[in-house]
């Protein structure tokens, strides 16, 4: 009982951060369907995230931008937050109503077709500290491209890199010996089945 108090007394004391809550219901798409998208982006950059999407061809990616635009809007203008700052900590996609739709089948009998809707739930959270949001992956990206190359090209012709190239050089032959053997086993084989023996 104790350690359940000492942990509620230490989360008081921190400082509340806040979290900014965008829905949207009703969406025509399963909810199976929808988490396929929604699992992409979790704990991601904001704008990370919108490009993510953007490049994802699933119908639901537009309606998850949409309300991530949402929500950015709210974070903005009702709690004025920095929109770089923003992630998204949860997102959730839950199921909605179910359609009804009949298909006629044999013997004047019908098939139920169920439609499913999803509700999809956001929240966003703005990083602290002096850094922003991490850095995006495309500026980590370009970083990479940037770095000098430090190695010099005598080096990388050491003695033990030649000896590693002739050992793949004597691999490859063996394995082009090994495939002419093996296709030849398998054409012996094959006359075979065909005359009976």
């Amino acid at each position: 009982m104790s350690n359940k108090i000492m942990a509620n007394a230490e989360n008081l004391k921190t400082p509340q951060t806040t979290l900014v809550r965008a829905s949207a219901r009703h969406l025509h798409v399963a909810p199976r369907k929808m988490r396929l998208v929604t699992n992409l982006i979790k704990n991601l950059n904001v704008m990370d995230a919108i490009t993510q999407l953007q490049h994802t061809e699933k119908k639901s990616s537009g309606m998850v931008i949409k309300l991530l635009k949402s929500a950015v809007a709210n974070a903005k203008n009702n709690f004025s937050l920095d929109t770089d700052r923003l992630y998204i900590k949860s997102i959730t996609a839950d199921m909605g109503k179910v359609m009804k739709r009949y298909f006629p089948r044999a013997r004047g009998s019908a098939f139920v077709i169920r439609r499913k809707m999803s509700h999809v739930n956001v929240v966003l959270e703005e990083r602290k500290g002096g850094k922003k949001a991490g850095k995006s992956r495309l500026e980590l990206f370009k970083k990479k491209e940037e770095a000098p190359q430090k190695e010099n090209l005598d080096q990388k012709d050491s003695t033990n890199e030649r000896q590693e190239k002739e050992h793949i050089k004597q691999k490859t032959f063996f394995t082009e010996e090994q495939r002419k053997m093996n296709t030849a086993q398998n054409k012996r084989r094959l006359f075979n089945r065909k005359s009976g023996e």
